[in-house]
């Protein structure tokens, strides 16, 4: 399991967020933890599902603390997770990555779902697929229930238009978009965009 302890260098920090299930599909986890062993001596990356809405926030506000840039990346409620959790930091500048994201039922009625101040720079992977699996018919009912798309990610700053499933979270990180700018290659720069957006 990716540990979600902060260690004290100045390192990125990348913070994944699973969607509903993840802990058995391992989706996100998988990924989260490939990337980690990849990228250990460049980057701090981490992994929580998306009930752990302030160990999430916990852990962005510690390591922002220390010095570190950050990039929250959520998939489907994983991705509203990340949303409710950037809200709380006290000021930090995040990147932001939904991949496929689906609001979670009481954001919208409490219209939690618009830009937080702390998300500095936003990316929407919009997955809708030429032919649907039961991913697509899942993340269809979190959909009815929940209202749809994260009003964040509908104005986001840059969004990766994709054919793959909802369950294809590895595939959205590398689909790329119009510019041919995938979602890896804005986190493999994200620290840069960071300091450029905050200055």
């Amino acid at each position: 399991m990716v540990s979600a302890i902060a260690t004290r260098n100045r390192h990125p920090a990348e913070i994944f967020i699973g969607g509903a299930g993840d802990e058995h599909s391992r989706l996100v986890l998988s990924f989260a933890e490939a990337r980690r062993a990849r990228l250990r001596a460049e980057r701090q990356v981490h992994y929580l599902p998306h009930w752990k809405l302030m160990a999430v926030a916990r852990l962005a506000e510690d390591l922002a603390r220390d010095g570190h840039e950050v990039a929250v990346i959520g998939h489907s409620w994983g991705a509203d997770t990340a949303v409710q959790a950037v809200r709380r930091l006290a000021g930090a500048g995040v990147f932001l990555i939904g991949a496929d994201p689906v609001a979670k039922p009481l954001t919208r009625i409490t219209a939690g779902d618009a830009r937080p101040r702390a998300a500095q720079f936003v990316v929407h992977i919009d997955a809708a697929p030429s032919a649907y699996d039961r991913s697509d018919i899942v993340k269809a009912a979190g959909f009815l229930t929940g209202g749809g798309v994260p009003r964040i990610f509908s104005a986001a700053d840059t969004r990766i238009a994709t054919r793959l499933n909802h369950w294809n979270f590895s595939g959205m990180m590398k689909a790329p978009g119009e510019d041919g700018r995938t979602a890896e290659d804005w986190l493999q720069d994200f620290p840069a965009l960071i300091r450029q957006t905050a200055g």
